[in-house]
């Protein structure tokens, strides 16, 4: 019983770190991309840049510059908060700051950086749609609470912006969570804890 409630702390301790990029040693499969904002489509054009300092970065590099995340299998509807460590050395204006897609829809952030070079830490709940906006190419709204869930449950893509105002720019980013793992995991974890209860209600007999 010990192996298994081991398993179940393993698990449960898992499903809330799974999707964590740190930059520590690599660029952990980051890529570059370029955004295209009528159809919130993120193309990749090669791997980020990742600095020694334990961040990726990165210039003007294409026509409107994303950081772009692994390609990832979905399965995230039970996602909690997303967040991420973002420098900018410029003030930018209101534009898209973070992009979640899951290749036919997409919800985003729009945020307007103060600049300064300084790392901002970066927070948003993905069980309060305030403040998402909605887009699956032909047209775009304010997210509801159902845009969120269908957009994570097939989360392909994580983009956060490394063009922030005309001109040069250069961005940082670390430390980019979202919690907590995909729902298969958390049903793992839950079906580990029925099983001890099961047995514990069999031992009791």
């Amino acid at each position: 019983m010990v192996g298994t409630l081991a398993l179940v702390l393993v698990a449960s301790q898992a499903s809330a770190q799974a999707l964590s990029y740190t930059f520590d040693s690599d660029n952990e499969g980051w890529r570059r991309a370029d955004f295209n904002a009528s159809t919130l489509v993120l193309t990749d054009i090669g791997p980020a840049t990742w600095n020694s300092g334990g961040f990726i970065d990165g210039d003007d590099f294409s026509g409107w510059a994303f950081h772009l995340s692994p390609l990832l299998s979905g399965g995230y509807a039970g996602a909690t908060s997303v967040s991420f460590d973002h420098s900018t050395q410029g003030a930018g204006g209101l534009f898209p700051l973070l992009v979640m897609t899951n290749g036919t829809e997409a919800i985003y952030r729009e945020e307007a950086p103060a600049g300064g070079g300084a790392f901002v830490s970066c927070n948003y709940s993905l069980t309060d749609p305030t403040g998402w906006k909605y887009g699956n190419g032909s047209g775009f709204r304010d997210a509801t609470q159902a845009d969120i869930d269908s957009v994570l449950a097939g989360l392909t893509r994580i983009g956060v912006s490394s063009d922030i105002a005309n001109g040069a720019d250069y961005t940082r980013l670390d430390n980019v969570t979202v919690v907590p793992e995909p729902a298969s995991m958390i049903a793992l974890g839950a079906g580990l804890v029925a099983m001890l209860r099961r047995r514990a209600v069999a031992k009791s007999k």
